[in-house]
C-alpha cells in the first residue's frame, strides 16, 4: 500500500486526546468516521472479502491513525484484531473498529510518536562532539542490532530519507524534522 495514500492522523491537534475524562458523543463519532475512512483504504474489494483486510496492513493502518506502536505492541494489537479468527490472515472491520476504538480512546498516550526534542535528544547521545550528524552506515548497525531492531531494508529505507549521498552523514536536525512529522516537509 502505498503510503501516500494513507493521511495520517495528528493526536497531537485531536481534539481526542486520552488526557480527556471523557469524549463528547461528537468527538467519538468523528474518530470512529476516521477509523472506518483509514479501514476503507486497505478494504479488499472481493466478494467472500468484503468488509475485511488483510492482516499484513494493520501496521500501517494503525501508523496512519497517529499511533506508533512498538513490535511488541503492534502483535497484541493484531492479536487482539484476530479474535477468535486467528488463521485466516483477514480482520473484519467490526472488530477492527472496536478494538482500534479502544485504543484510540484508551491508551493514545501508550502508542503515540515522540516529537521533534525527543528525537534530537536521541541522535545527540549518538554524537558526544556535537558535530550535528552522525554517520549513517553507524546508525544502520544501531538500528538493525539494538532495542526493537530493524530488518536491513527497514533500516535502509529510514536512512534514504536522510544520509547525505556524498558524505554518508544524517544531519540530525533535519531528519529529526523529518521523522516527528511523519516524513511530510513541515
Amino acid at each position: 500500500l502505498p503510503l501516500e495514500r494513507i493521511r495520517p492522523v495528528s493526536r497531537t491537534s485531536s481534539p481526542l486526546q486520552s488526557t480527556m475524562p471523557a469524549h463528547t458523543a461528537e468527538q467519538h463519532e468523528a474518530l470512529r468516521r476516521e477509523v472506518k475512512s483509514v479501514f476503507q483504504l486497505v478494504e479488499l474489494e472481493t466478494k467472500d472479502k468484503r468488509g475485511k483486510c488483510d492482516e499484513r496492513e494493520i501496521p500501517t493502518v494503525v501508523r496512519s491513525l497517529g499511533l506508533n506502536p512498538t513490535q511488541e505492541q503492534l502483535r497484541d494489537i493484531i492479536t487482539d484484531l484476530r479474535g477468535e479468527d486467528s488463521l485466516s490472515g483477514y480482520v473484519e472491520y467490526e472488530r477492527f473498529e472496536k478494538v482500534m476504538m479502544r485504543v484510540l480512546t484508551e491508551q493514545t498516550a501508550e502508542y503515540t510518536r515522540d516529537n521533534e526534542e525527543k528525537i534530537m535528544r536521541a541522535f545527540r547521545a549518538f554524537d558526544p562532539e556535537g558535530k550535528g550528524y552522525i554517520d549513517g552506515e553507524y546508525l544502520k548497525n544501531i538500528l538493525m542490532t539494538r532495542g526493537d531492531s530493524f530488518r536491513p531494508k527497514e533500516a535502509q529505507e529510514m536512512l534514504a530519507a536522510g544520509v547525505e549521498e556524498a558524505s554518508g552523514h544524517i544531519y540530525y536536525e533535519d531528519f529529526a524534522a523529518l521523522l516527528a512529522n511523519d516524513g511530510r516537509p513541515e
